[in-house]
């Protein structure tokens, strides 16, 4: 930890612990964005996506349903309907019809070329699975895959509108046996479930930043300059790309909100510093105690030594994926 320049308040080791990019909601994204990444190598050679997967994973275990199960299925974790299916279709991988007793419905069946990657895909989600996973015991995957259905739940408890709480929807996704192959396909495999909390965390907190015009993105620029000020912009960008984001907008609107400022460095005027206005660094007292309330939500019920083992699962497994 670098320390903050002597007019800047010191952070407690509280709020240094749910700082990007060392915070566990930071590291869980990263995750989830390293394993679609390297899902969507794999997948690129067949032209599908990750959600193409989504779709054909919940149709190998239910032909035929409607559109509104999978639309919620891609929602969950950041998708859309639409184009997805209609890809699909162009492909010859499925069909659409009206349900026969309502024609308000549509349903989506496999063809036989869609059942037919259920004897490829599968392999390739097992083989991305056990390299994420490796020097990881299989007890150890248990007990982790619980930790991450326990979290799923607290995160919905604190996340979804009361209507939506008493059907319980993620609740019995994540709770349900999964045994054999199922357990790689989605919603049931770890990758879908990570990418799922991960979505969670990032709507929950974005909420939280609406209100003062800022996002996710921002946040982590916010945590890179209170851990060290004038941090060189490739710096903070490596930040950023890791987890899906780009600097440039980020940067134009902290600076338009004078949150932060750009100078050139003194000793290579190619470079370009961020320091941290004096509002940049009173953010530090009003952010970190947001996203320390949504983790010890999401942690409710967890003990402080399975937040580490957990914690420690993340870590080798983004190494594992890097």
């Amino acid at each position: 930890m670098i320390s903050l320049p002597s007019h800047h308040s010191p952070l407690s080791s509280e709020v240094q612990g749910i700082l990007a990019p060392h915070g566990i909601g930071y590291r869980i994204k990263l995750l989830s964005q390293l394993s679609g990444r390297k899902f969507q190598e794999r997948l690129d050679p067949f032209g599908l996506t990750p959600f193409h997967w989504v779709v054909l994973c919940c149709l190998w275990q239910e032909d035929g349903l409607a559109t509104s199960v999978l639309g919620d299925r891609l929602q969950q974790v950041g998708g859309t309907l639409t184009g997805v299916l209609d890809r699909m279709a162009e492909r010859n991988l499925i069909r659409r019809t009206r349900d026969a007793h309502d024609r308000r419905v549509w349903r989506i069946w496999l063809t036989d070329e869609g059942r037919k990657l259920q004897d490829t895909l599968p392999p390739i989600a097992i083989e991305l699975r056990e390299v994420a996973l490796q020097g990881i015991s299989y007890a150890d995957r248990d007990r982790l895959s619980q930790l991450l259905d326990r979290m799923l739940i607290n995160r919905q408890r604190f996340t979804l509108p009361i209507s939506e709480k008493s059907l319980g929807s993620i609740e019995l996704d994540v709770t349900e046996s999964r045994r054999g192959w199922q357990e790689i396909l989605a919603p049931y495999s770890l990758g879908y479930r990570i990418k799922l909390l991960a979505q969670l965390l990032t709507r929950t907190f974005q909420e939280n930043l609406e209100p003062i015009g800022l996002t996710p993105f921002h946040w982590i620029v916010l945590c890179c300059l209170w851990q060290e000020d004038g941090l060189a912009t490739s710096n903070i960008s490596d930040q950023l790309q890791q987890v899906g984001g780009t600097l440039t907008g980020v940067l134009d609107r902290m600076a338009e909100r004078n949150l932060i400022r750009r100078e050139r460095d003194s000793h290579d005027r190619r470079v370009w510093r961020i320091w941290l206005t004096d509002a940049g660094q009173e953010l530090s007292q009003v952010l970190p105690p947001i996203a320390l309330k949504v983790m010890q939500e999401t942690m409710q019920g967890i003990s402080a030594s399975e937040q580490e083992q957990f914690s420690q699962w993340i870590n080798e497994s983004s190494e594992n994926l890097t």
